[in-house]
Order: C-alpha cells, then structure tokens, then sequence
C-alpha cells in the first residue's frame, strides 16, 4: 500500500468516525429536547398544524387537536388502546421531541427531522 493510498484510508475513517459522533450527538440532543404543551401548542398554532381553537382547547387539557386523534385513529388499533393514547395525549403537559406521536405528525404535515430539530432548539 502506497502511503498516499494510507493517509486516504485514514482520513476516511477519520471522517466516518466524526459523523458517528456526531450522530450520536444528535440522537441525544433529541432525546433530550421537549416543550411544554403550551409551547408546542402556539408552535403548531403557527405553523398551521392546528386551529386557534383547537390550541385554546388544548392548552388547559379539555381537548386534543383533530390531527392528533386522526393520527391516533389510523395508527392503533383497538378502542380500548385508542382511548388510553388519547387520555395519555391529553394528560401530557411536555412534548418530547422524540415522542411517537410527534414523530407521526411530522409525517403527517412533511416536517422533516431538521425542520422540528430547530422547532426544539437543536442546531445540527
């Protein structure tokens, strides 16, 4: 092996083990990172995601916006189990970022992990 051939391959590796550090920086960052409901309600609020309404019915626990029990509704099955993610949903006075229904309604509206990233103060 040349050591041109050498000093490539380890730059290589070099790299590759910075962007596993820095993956793994971010997978923390995000596991990490949550707001308040009333934080991500005035956020989704301007983003559109949900009504003045629906934030004003969620922010004090009495209801949750449309999406979410959409959101629900197609992805567990059961009513008994529709019931306890809703009740779990309404009871939740933090949202995590790294939160399945989060990560659904991300899908939902085409945010993409950068986008909500910033949302939650995480710069990449």
């Amino acid at each position: 092996m040349t050591i041109a051939k050498q000093k490539a391959d380890d730059l290589a590796e070099v790299r590759e083990a910075q962007r596993l550090i820095q993956a793994e920086q971010l997978a923390q960052a995000r596991a990490a990172a949550s707001m308040s409901r009333l934080d991500f309600a005035k956020l989704a609020l301007r983003e559109g995601w949900i009504t003045a309404a629906e934030a004003k019915a969620w922010v004090p626990g009495n209801a949750l916006p449309q999406i979410v029990t959409d959101i629900i509704a197609q992805h567990i099955e059961g009513a008994d189990k529709q019931d306890i993610a809703e009740i779990n949903a309404l009871g939740q006075l933090v949202v995590n970022r790294n939160d399945l229904l989060l990560r659904l309604l991300m899908m939902s509206k085409k945010v993409t992990d950068v986008q909500m990233d910033a949302h939650f103060g995480i710069a990449q």
